[in-house]
């Protein structure tokens, strides 16, 4: 009876060690799985990673030569003959009848002024809310956004009137921000002096199609009914920018942005 519990109690052993032994495999197989699929996760992300810096560095050298063909031309066109020296003011207003310069005057150069101001300060607002915290590049593409829909017969042909289309209806707006209260907050002075600057200066003939003919742009946390209707043409910071496939998308321009 002692040999036989000795040789029961020997193949129980046995058996308890093959278990854990096969445990043990079970466990290092699973493991080398999920490391397998956690090194093919991180590799997917690094390639993303890397096509987006790509594509931001080929934005970025875009505006570059855009910059550099730009800054050419006002060099070529200052190397002109020079200019006689200015009058003082006080001598224009010697030479000049008061009354009659009063009668003759243009008031129409001050409502084209404020018209410009107006428009300036329109496109400032789609910059700064739409893209304050975004690098200089996303905020150019916002307005540039803006501006192709100016150009285009679906839209009005004003920036303001493209801005706040839609603003008096509470799901209706193009810019989210025109009706949902965003424009009630505080101003961060800062944000909002960089913002008018860049307008000021885009409006002023710095622009580069740095969108690549956008006229649509949402945020990549969010997935619009409207994306799948048209063509992508850049991501750029947290945006995404589309255009219209072809004329016959024009009929069926989304409702909103």
């Amino acid at each position: 009876m002692k040999d036989g519990s000795e040789h029961h109690g020997f193949e129980v052993n046995w058996t308890l060690r093959s278990l854990a032994a096969a445990g043990l495999l079970s466990i290092c197989a699973v493991a080398s799985a999920m490391s397998a699929t956690v090194n093919a996760s991180r590799a997917e992300e690094e390639r993303k990673v890397q096509a987006a810096i790509a594509q931001e560095a080929e934005l970025v050298a875009d505006l570059a030569n855009y910059l550099a063909a730009e800054t050419a031309a006002a060099r070529e066109a200052m190397d002109g003959p020079r200019l006689k020296p200015a009058k003082a003011t006080t001598a224009i207003l010697t030479d000049a009848d008061p009354i009659e310069a009063l009668t003759s005057f243009d008031f129409t150069d001050l409502t084209i002024a404020k018209l410009d101001a107006e428009e300036r300060t329109c496109l400032a607002q789609a910059i700064y809310y739409e893209a304050r915290s975004e690098p200089r590049i996303g905020q150019l593409a916002v307005a540039d956004v803006v501006l192709n829909r100016v150009a285009s017969a679906v839209y009005p042909n004003t920036i303001c009137q493209v801005v706040f289309q839609g603003s008096e209806r509470r799901t209706g707006c193009q810019f989210s921000f025109s009706c949902d209260g965003s424009m009630q907050a505080r101003l961060n002075k800062r944000k909002w002096q960089e913002s008018e600057d860049l307008a000021g200066a885009i409006l002023a003939g710095l622009r580069a199609p740095i969108s690549r003919n956008a006229t649509h742009y949402h945020a990549n946390y969010v997935t619009p009914h409207w994306a799948d209707s048209l063509t992508p043409t850049a991501t750029i910071g947290t945006h995404k920018f589309y255009k219209f496939r072809s004329r016959r998308n024009l009929a069926a321009a989304p409702a909103a942005m």
